[in-house]
């Protein structure tokens, strides 16, 4: 039987490829294509461990939709029919294309190795992906890792040269996705921060997710080899974050370590279905948070 593809969530500069990174070290398989810094000529402060081809497909995939993450509208709706446009077809057609090859290989490690990837564009691409895994009888489980959205809204609005309103909306539409892509499957919040303050916790949480629990020291002396402390910004950029989003991160972090407090999370949802409403409605396509 095939073990579930590990998807593994969150914004821009959330923590992503540290959480990535622990997760292989605890029998992940990410695959020969990721990405380091030593795939690049200008070297970044970190290994992104993101898979190339996967990358390259998703940033034509969110060119083509409107809503690439370098761009004023990188957080509006994708409306439905577009995932039937044949240019994305093509693109589903050649992400499951990955996906067969890296399952296979996975499939022929010592073990069985169950596979997955980190990509922060994913979330926004998560209907294609539903497509993809359904067409092959495939199921899912998700790793979501959160970081302060004032923190990263600053981080990302400097590093992506978008202004912070944008990037503090592309923060909430990709955890609102999140929520909603990963509704009725396996999944755990991931802490950025927890991995300084409480990292025992932490990793043994991981360690049972990802099915290896026996491993929960190991991960938690993986966390202290691979954490920089110094990386770590300890206090938020002096923004003023809209209630929506200051919403969205409380569910999240009520929903770490595992919990799931339903009512909560669909009443989020439902939130941001009605803000969603009213964005069709304007002639701008946005809505106030």
């Amino acid at each position: 039987m095939t073990a579930p593809v590990t998807f593994i969530l969150g914004m821009h500069n959330s923590g992503t490829s540290l959480l990535a990174r622990l997760a292989a070290l605890l029998g992940l398989e990410l695959g020969p294509e990721v990405l380091t810094r030593d795939s690049f000529e200008a070297k970044p402060a970190y290994d992104y461990w993101e898979h190339a081809g996967i990358v390259a497909l998703q940033d034509e995939a969110l060119h083509r939709l409107g809503r690439h993450w370098s761009t004023p509208q990188s957080h509006l709706p994708i409306p439905p029919e577009a995932w039937s446009l044949p240019e994305i077809a093509r693109i589903a057609e050649a992400l499951g294309a990955i996906l067969d090859r890296e399952l296979i290989a996975a499939a022929g490690l010592s073990g069985n190795r169950p596979w997955g990837f980190k990509d922060p564009r994913t979330v926004r691409l998560l209907p294609l992906w539903r497509q993809v895994l359904a067409r092959r009888g495939l199921s899912a489980r998700y790793l979501i890792s959160l970081r302060d959205p004032a923190i990263v809204t600053a981080s990302f609005a400097d590093k992506g040269r978008v202004v912070p309103a944008d990037a503090e909306a592309l923060w909430r539409r990709s955890y609102l996705e999140a929520l909603a892509g990963s509704a009725g499957a396996p999944r755990l919040v991931v802490d950025y921060d927890a991995w300084l303050d409480q990292p025992e916790t932490q990793a043994a949480a991981l360690a049972g997710f990802l099915g290896q629990p026996q491993a929960a020291d190991a991960a938690l002396a993986a966390v202290r080899d691979a954490i920089d402390p110094a990386l770590r910004r300890t206090h938020a950029a002096p923004l003023r974050l809209a209630p929506f989003t200051v919403a969205t991160a409380e569910c999240l972090r009520a929903m770490i370590g595992g919990r799931e407090p339903e009512a909560r999370i669909a009443a989020l949802l439902d939130r941001a279905a009605a803000a969603d409403r009213r964005a069709a409605a304007r002639p701008d396509g946005t809505a106030a948070a």
